[in-house]
């Protein structure tokens, strides 16, 4: 007889919901726990039903599998679950399940020794963060999730199955969402205590179903914060005892039942550096980082605070549409306050919100830029000089709007930013920012001016180069500014790149 569907979290935002039925095979070539867990699952996502399948002409609400192997990846993965951010190598596509796709492109087929290691860093990672990963021969829809910051990703799609026919597929279409980590862990580690609960009562005593009760135990269990960390930014454990003492006095993030829900920002800007970055470029950041907090005259300006994005979120649409908005909404609201000239001094703009520009060198080359601000931080800007683009004055001040970008709208739920700009950054975050920079930099209305006056063709080497010189902006940024509002086509962009 089929049990009642168990319900946990929110359909709207999260959801996770099983039931628990009779094994139809009679628990032939099943473990005790196997054959108990048979049941039907659904996982809803903003009020979609991720489980929803096509199957023989017919549309299905819910997976039947076997739902221990289900539980026990639950147990098994739950920290990198949550609080893992990184892909296992650098990645530009926006989401978890996009990167691992991505890395199968490139690493599948090839038996290179390099090119394997990577395709076995990404498996393992894979292993971690998919649904299916755990899937034992079960039709499970394609999900990913993984920590971003202050929230979990959660990325789906329907990429076929070795062995499934093609009447067989998942309704929902592609899609990424990022939510607050308790809306996501919550549901699933309530539903993993309901789920021991009504196998004890089939089963009980069973050695396994006591060996998954110990892992739930341990997850609820105390003294598991450097452990969360580590998965977070693993060079936190790592570091030399001098920089260690400074970081330990940093590290304050909120802690509930199971997981970290909001990470200091300390911990933050950790996990944007590489993992392998050295102890004098981290003691250097975090220096720099406690002199903010120091600073004599630290907070937000009263001209900076309307500016700030009051409810901070992820771009989950197209981060330059999200990035080109914002400059856009920056330059409304802050119209007639910075003096008027022939192109954007973004140095003035910062000097007149009150946030402190300065550089320093890191040996790091691949940091761009590093923005620290909220709370009684000193909003503040560091230029990394040793980063290629930030060799002239084009690339900097392009590398200045980027990191204030990261003032405005990167707070998240402490009020704080503390992110270092690079590879390691969260993709989206790092595409708004430059997509802000370039729209504050080279506005519409100061191109297409500047355009009427040339005196040569906008589409040759000799318009770029005096269109970038009179904006003070890098080419290389000028001409994909130009090709995302339509002024180049993209044969002149390639044939003109710089």
């Amino acid at each position: 007889m089929k049990n009642q569907w168990q319900s946990l979290g929110v359909k709207s935002r999260f959801a996770f919901e099983f039931r628990l039925i009779n094994d139809p095979d009679n628990g032939q070539a099943a473990t005790p726990l196997e054959s108990a867990s048979w049941g039907e699952f659904r996982f809803w996502v903003q009020g979609r039903n991720m489980c929803q399948h096509h199957h023989m002409e017919n549309i299905h609400q819910e997976i039947a599998w076997y739902l221990s192997p289900l539980f026990i990846w639950l147990t098994d993965n739950w920290e990198p679950l949550f609080h893992e951010e990184r892909f296992p190598l650098p990645c530009s596509k926006p989401n978890a399940r996009m990167g691992y796709l991505d890395s199968l492109r490139r690493y599948l087929g090839d038996f290179d020794p390099t090119v394997e290691r990577n395709g076995e860093a990404w498996f393992d990672w894979w292993q971690r963060h998919a649904l299916r990963s755990c899937r034992q021969g079960g039709l499970f829809p394609d999900i990913f999730f993984r920590r971003l910051i202050d929230f979990v990703e959660i990325s789906w799609g329907n990429f076929p199955m070795e062995g499934v026919g093609e009447d067989f597929y998942f309704t929902a279409p592609q899609g990424s969402v990022s939510l607050p980590v308790g809306q996501v862990a919550k549901p699933l580690l309530d539903g993993l205590d309901v789920a021991i609960s009504l196998l004890s009562k089939k089963i009980s005593p069973d050695e396994e179903l006591q060996t998954l009760a110990a892992r739930v135990a341990i997850i609820k269990g105390s003294g598991r914060l450097q452990e969360r960390l580590f998965w977070y930014a693993s060079k936190i454990s790592r570091t030399g005892q001098a920089v260690r003492a400074k970081i330990e006095k940093m590290i304050s993030p909120m802690e509930e039942i199971g997981f970290i829900s909001r990470l200091s920002p300390a911990v933050a800007m950790f996990g944007s550096l590489a993992p392998e970055i050295g102890d004098d470029d981290m003691e250097c950041l975090i220096s720099r980082y406690i002199d903010s907090h120091n600073h004599n005259d630290s907070g937000d300006s009263e001209l900076l605070k309307p500016l700030i994005a009051q409810e901070p979120e992820l771009p989950v649409r197209n981060p330059f549409d999200a990035g080109y908005d914002a400059a856009l909404a920056f330059l409304d609201a802050t119209n007639g306050i910075f003096p008027l000239s022939g192109w954007v001094d973004i140095h003035s703009i910062c000097e007149v919100l009150d946030i402190l520009v300065d550089e320093i060198q890191l040996s790091d080359s691949n940091i761009r830029g590093v923005a620290f601000a909220g709370g009684s931080v000193k909003p503040t800007i560091l230029i990394n000089t040793a980063h290629p683009n930030n060799q002239e004055e084009g690339g900097l001040r392009f590398s200045v709007g980027h990191e204030l970008c990261h003032i405005l709208h990167d707070r998240f739920f402490g009020g704080e930013v503390s992110i270092a700009s690079g590879q390691w950054a969260p993709a989206n975050i790092e595409k708004r920012a430059n997509a802000f920079s370039a729209m504050l930099l080279m506005p519409l209305d100061l191109i297409n001016a500047k355009i009427r006056n040339l005196t040569v063709p906008l589409d040759t080497p000799d318009g770029i180069n005096n269109l970038a010189g009179q904006l003070k902006t890098s080419k290389k940024a000028l001409l994909w500014h130009l090709y995302n509002l339509n002024k180049i086509d993209e044969f002149h962009r390639e044939k003109l790149d710089f």
